[in-house]
């Protein structure tokens, strides 16, 4: 490879990154805080939206899977239990070091007052084409309100509503 070529190809990888970066920044506060569940029940509503978004996409459990939770990045005990419930996942904070997550999820808890029932709203995003340098922004593929709720001490979907 030429030297100029190699220049090119090295500005070309900078220029995506920091599109990256301006595209999907860092969740407000981030660096501050971590997103820790209050309890058994958060990790387990987390994981039954995750493992939703990877049903309805398609995704195969090769699939890697950065996420944030209330604009914050998980903490390693949260990705942790995630990833021993089977979920290939990881903080979102790991996409903008490594680039190697395929998809992002943004969840946001609207409501979780009742220990019955929680609304949680979800963002996923397509990061592929810019892991492999074809685009330069990641493409929204679905955004929506899933409605859970308990019942005999088990969470479960009971409705998802696609956001206007």
């Amino acid at each position: 490879m030429s030297s100029a070529r190699a220049l090119w190809h090295s500005l070309r990888i900078l220029l995506t990154a920091l599109l990256v970066f301006t595209s999907f920044p860092p969740p407000a506060g981030s660096a501050q805080k971590l997103y820790s569940p209050k309890n058994a029940d958060d990790v387990e509503i987390i994981s039954l939206i995750l493992r939703a978004e990877v049903m309805a996409n398609n995704w195969t459990k090769h699939d890697l899977i950065c996420f944030s939770v209330d604009l914050k990045y998980p903490d390693k005990k949260l990705v942790k239990d995630l990833r021993q419930d089977g979920l290939n996942v990881r903080s979102l904070a790991d996409y903008q070091i490594k680039f190697s997550c395929g998809f992002q999820v943004d969840l946001r808890i609207a409501n979780s007052d009742s220990s019955q029932i929680a609304r949680i709203r979800a963002e996923v995003a397509d990061l592929r084409g810019i892991n492999s340098g074809e685009v330069h922004f990641g493409i929204i593929i679905k955004d929506g309100e899933y409605s859970v709720h308990k019942a005999e001490g088990k969470w479960s979907v009971a409705e998802y509503a696609p956001a206007k």
